[in-house]
């Protein structure tokens, strides 16, 4: 069975009947609401609203005819049907009263209920039919009032565009049209624009306001709505294909109704306008004060008001770019008026001109310095007297000639690719090519060539010189350069031989100053191998039997000296030696740094010097050779002492501490050797001289200058870098930065 499309108010206070009859009700009707009681039910119906109400006499809080009769003081015309156990002549009376439309006694059957109900919602749903038909005459007699409105602004919009014209005047008048005769709040035009992006957006240009309507034309929400923007999508995409936008606000998406709702827009209607087909802008109606719907009559009015806007904003750009033409043509006029007065004035001292020039151009012919040959289809059409001079040929000889007749054999083929390549890419160059003078001698010339037209035929305009001394002079040079560049590879063989030489004077320097500590570290293992064979002699004097493992044992002592002594002096004599080839390899420059260490430990200990060290405990790799980055180290130290020694000498202070401070670590993909000490330091005017040659602040016999120039080259020659920092009387800091292999 269909539900009846009604609403109906239960309202009883025993539950189980409650429970039984809410739902038989709920089987027939579509919606059913229950209450227990009088006051919840006038509550649960000031709330809904429904079209019946189905109660009990007897009720808690209120009984259910005070119910009744505070509902008809907010609805006369509700229908109530009484179910009540009660069948004295009073409650019935009462339910007169307050005018029931039926009275039930308890328990009726639910046929008998549902039968008188749905008499009640028969009449109900005639009530709404006649109600909601004479509204939508109201509707439809009100839809056709403003179409016939709209259709007179239609009218007045066109014979006000075709008499006065499109401008913002005009536009006013006919939004104020178009308001007036709706009986809208707002009539309005967006016009579309670019950015200096090239993104579209459309703004709020024009707007007529009824009373007492706040104007939205300052609105800068409005004034540039990009046609992307997520409220703007649905509105971009149904205009460009020609829709419109229109209906109730509170059935629009919620960012559409977010805008528009704080504008006080209850109805809204906008139409898209189209200028030569393409998207222009849109015409809107803003309606604020009751829910419109929008008529095909008024849609098709509005429609047409939009095509007439987009038909006289066409009209008004055709009229500008028109006027714009006409001022651009009589500018055009009198210009061309003007260049052809000033043409015919020209001509006339061209004319002039030109038989001037002609006269200069033939004295130029005659006279140029180089010679010029005119050459067309491959034969020589005229010459000047010049090449007659070079060639030792008269022009009888040459004209009517192709120009190889004179050029050598040899040189034929470059003199043909030439001129195809003058033709194929037009490039103006030169080539030297020799030819046979009229006296029979080989002569080089410079050519030159240019593509012309000669009275409108293709021709080559040829210039060329005489280059023969020039030639010769070239073999010369050439010959001189070869014996130069022999000369030169010699003198460089020889300064690299004295840079190899100065290099192991520094080494030999080095040696001298380390004397000293190498005669300690030799004597050392020397007192010790003594003084073993003094008491294997003193054993064997004081018992001939001499124990095999003393001696075994002594022995290898001895034998462990020697070994030192034999390292010390193989060391020594590496490092002395003169390396004619120096062979790069892989060095570890920590195991340098040390071997360096060995050799001038003892002048430090001897001169107190306190070394301090910083070595990294990861194995590093750099390319080199390991004497010469030990010549480095070696250098540096010997710096560094020399530094605090002279210190210590001008300052005689006991508090005064010899320090010298040796690093050696990884720093991202280099390895970084630093010397420091805190001796003299550098004075700043000769900071930048250090690593020059020969430049020393040193007495004569203490040094030449040349150890930190040969580091600096050594350094540079492993593709690292030495830098200096330093305060005089204070420090110095000597930093040398190597690449790691990679």
């Amino acid at each position: 069975m269909e539900k009846l499309k009604i609403s109906l108010l239960y309202v009883e206070d025993d539950a189980s009947l409650r429970n039984i009859y809410s739902k038989i009700l709920k089987l027939a009707i579509e919606k059913v609401i229950v209450a227990s009681d009088g006051l919840s039910g006038y509550e649960l119906f000031l709330k809904h609203h429904p079209d019946i109400i189905l109660t009990d006499i007897r009720l808690p809080v209120i009984t259910g005819l005070e119910m009744i009769s505070k509902i008809r003081q907010v609805d006369k015309a509700v229908r109530v049907i009484i179910l009540s156990a009660f069948a004295e002549p009073r409650y019935f009376l009462g339910a007169i009263a307050v005018g029931v439309k039926g009275y039930l006694l308890k328990p009726a059957e639910s046929e008998v209920l549902l039968k008188m109900i749905e008499e009640q919602a028969h009449d109900i749903l005639l009530d709404k039919k006649v109600i909601d038909e004479e509204h939508k005459r109201r509707q439809a007699e009100l839809a056709k009032e403003r179409g016939e409105a709209i259709l007179q602004s239609l009218a007045y919009s066109t014979v006000t565009f075709f008499n006065e014209g499109f401008d913002e005047r005009t536009v006013v008048k006919v939004l104020k049209s178009i308001g007036e005769s709706t009986k809208s709040a707002r009539v309005y035009i967006f016009q579309n624009f670019k950015d200096e992006r090239g993104k579209q957006y459309t703004s709020l240009k024009q707007e007529w306001v009824a009373d007492n309507i706040s104007a939205e034309i300052e609105n800068p929400v409005l004034q540039k709505l990009y046609v992307d923007d997520p409220m703007m999508i649905r509105w971009t995409e149904e205009m460009q294909k020609g829709g419109h936008i229109s209906g109730l606000v509170k059935n629009f998406p919620d960012l559409e109704r977010e805008i528009l709702e704080a504008q006080d827009i209850l109805s809204i209607l906008a139409m898209p306008i189209f200028v030569q087909h393409k998207w222009w802008g849109f015409i809107g109606i803003d309606v604020c004060d009751e829910e419109r719907i929008w008529s095909s009559v008024e849609l098709n009015a509005m429609e047409t008001v939009a095509s007439n806007l987009g038909a006289a904003i066409y009209r008004k750009q055709v009229e500008a770019e028109l006027l714009e033409l006409n001022t651009y043509l009589e500018r055009r006029v009198s210009e061309r008026t003007n260049a052809l007065q000033k043409e015919v004035t020209e001509r006339k001292l061209a004319e002039l001109r030109l038989k001037e020039s002609e006269e200069k151009y033939r004295l130029i012919y005659e006279n140029a310095n180089n010679g010029i040959i005119l050459l067309i289809d491959n034969k020589i059409v005229m010459v000047n007297p010049e090449v007659t001079s070079i060639l030792k040929m008269s022009p009888r000889v040459l004209i009517g000639k192709p120009l190889e007749n004179i050029v050598l054999r040899q040189d034929k083929s470059a003199l043909k690719s030439y001129f195809q390549s003058i033709s194929s890419t037009g490039e103006v160059y030169s080539i030297d090519i020799r030819v046979r003078s009229g006296r029979g001698d080989t002569l080089w010339v410079e050519v030159r060539t240019n593509s012309i037209l000669w009275n409108d035929e293709p021709a080559y305009l040829i210039f060329f010189s005489d280059i023969t001394n020039r030639k010769k002079a070239e073999k010369e040079i050439n010959k001189l350069n070869k014996v130069l560049g022999t000369r030169v590879a010699e003198e460089v063989q020889k300064v690299k031989q004295q840079q190899q030489l100065l290099v192991q004077k520094s080494k030999l320097e080095f040696i001298g100053e380390l004397s000293a500590g190498l005669s300690h570290e030799i004597n050392q293992p020397l007192g010790g191998i003594s003084m073993g064979l003094e008491n294997i002699l003193l054993r064997i004097e004081e018992n001939d039997k001499v124990d095999k493992k003393y001696i075994r044992d002594k022995f290898s002592v001895l034998f462990h000296d020697v070994d030192r002594i034999n390292q010390i002096i193989e060391h020594v004599r590496i490092f002395s030696r003169d390396q004619q080839n120096v062979f790069r390899e892989e060095i570890d420059p920590v195991k340098v740094i040390l071997n360096a260490l060995s050799m001038i430990k003892v002048q430090m200990q001897n001169h107190n010097v306190n070394l301090e060290m910083e070595i990294e405990e990861d194995q590093m790799i750099v390319i080199g050779n390991q004497y010469r980055l030990e010549q480095v180290v070696v250098n540096l130290l010997s710096n560094a002492r020399y530094a605090v020694e002279e210190k210590k000498k001008a300052n005689n202070l006991d508090s005064y501490s010899k320090t010298i401070r040796v690093k050696c670590v990884r720093n991202n993909n280099n390895c970084i050797i630093g010397v420091y000490d805190n001796g003299v330091g550098i004075s700043d005017k000769y900071i930048n001289n250090i690593f020059d040659p020969f430049f020393t602040t040193k007495d004569e016999e203490k040094g030449t200058g040349l150890g930190l120039s040969i580091s600096y080259g050594i350094v540079k020659e492993m593709g690292g870098k030495i830098d200096v920092e330093s305060r005089e009387g204070l420090f110095s800091n000597f930093v040398v930065t190597l690449p790691l292999k990679k």
